[in-house]
C-alpha cells in the first residue's frame, strides 16, 4: 500500500467524523405578555439530530419569551442552552402540548426540530 493511500483513508476519516450542521428554518416570533416564570417539574434528556445528547435539569427556570409556529418560546432564566452540530448555537426549548419540540436560536431567529419530542412538563413557579 502507498503512502498516497493512507493519506487518502486519513482524509476520509476526517471527513466521516466532522459533525453535521443543525438543521434549522427560518421563523418569526410573536412576543408573549406571560410575566410569570414557569419551572421544569421533572428532567428531560433528549439526543439532539447531530448526535449530542442534552438535558434539561428539574427545576430550570424558564419565561416565555413569545410564540412561533411550532410553540411556545422558552428563555432559561439561570441556564444557557446549546444545540451543537457543526457550530455551536445558543438555544432557547420549544414547548408544546407538555413536549419538547424544538428551538428556538435567537441568533439565527430560526427553529431547530427535534426528531424525537420529549416530555416537558412545566408549572407556574410559586411566587
Amino acid at each position: 500500500m502507498t503512502p498516497m493511500f493512507f493519506a487518502v483513508l486519513a482524509t476520509a476519516a476526517i471527513l466521516g467524523a466532522c459533525a453535521t450542521e443543525v438543521v434549522r428554518r427560518p421563523t418569526e416570533i410573536s412576543p408573549s405578555s406571560a410575566s410569570h416564570p414557569l419551572v421544569a417539574t421533572g428532567a428531560s434528556s433528549f439526543t439532539l439530530d447531530s448526535g449530542y445528547s442534552r438535558s434539561i435539569a428539574a427545576g430550570t427556570e424558564f419565561m416565555e419569551l413569545g410564540r412561533i409556529g411550532e410553540g411556545r418560546v422558552l428563555k432559561p432564566l439561570k441556564a444557557v442552552f446549546t444545540v451543537e452540530g457543526a457550530h455551536m448555537h445558543e438555544a432557547y426549548p420549544v414547548e408544546s402540548g407538555g413536549r419538547l419540540v424544538g428551538f428556538y436560536l435567537p441568533v439565527e431567529r430560526s427553529f431547530s426540530p427535534l426528531s424525537r419530542p420529549v416530555d416537558l412538563v412545566l408549572e407556574r413557579k410559586p411566587e
